[in-house]
């Protein structure tokens, strides 16, 4: 009797085709999942920038909307960075780069408007933030 040893080549090419397919669902959810997450670190600056602003405004009642918007961008860069575009700041004053977070101060109105940017520079969440009212 003749003993068989290993696996045929028709058993190995199932095999191939199979982790294929197995490939090919997974990987459009893989690469769906770092955008989110990146989506997601883009939300949280966004909240993050909104406490600060808020703290500043009730702790610095006197300073000026863009004095406080100027301030927070830069105290955030210095601990963060741009979670898709690393050329770019997480946070600045103005544009709309991919993964930023625009802070766009009025200081008519002592208001600062919060904006996320996604990887195509689309907007992601907007929050808007204003000095309380003096009593």
């Amino acid at each position: 009797m003749q003993k068989r040893q290993g696996f045929t080549l028709l058993e190995l090419l199932i095999v191939v085709v199979i982790l294929g397919v197995l490939a090919l669902i997974a990987a459009p959810s893989l690469l769906n999942a770092a955008d989110q997450a990146k989506d997601s670190t883009v939300k949280a600056n966004v909240s993050a920038a909104a406490s600060s602003i808020t703290s500043r405004f009730a702790l610095n009642s006197s300073d000026a909307a863009t004095q406080i918007a100027t301030d927070i961008a830069d105290e955030l860069n210095a601990e963060n960075k741009n979670p898709i575009d690393d050329a770019n700041p997480a946070f600045a004053t103005a544009g709309t780069a991919p993964g930023s977070v625009v802070l766009a101060a009025d200081d008519a109105t002592d208001t600062i408007v919060i904006s996320g940017y996604d990887k195509n520079s689309g907007s992601l969440i907007t929050k808007t933030v204003k000095a309380p009212a003096d009593n």
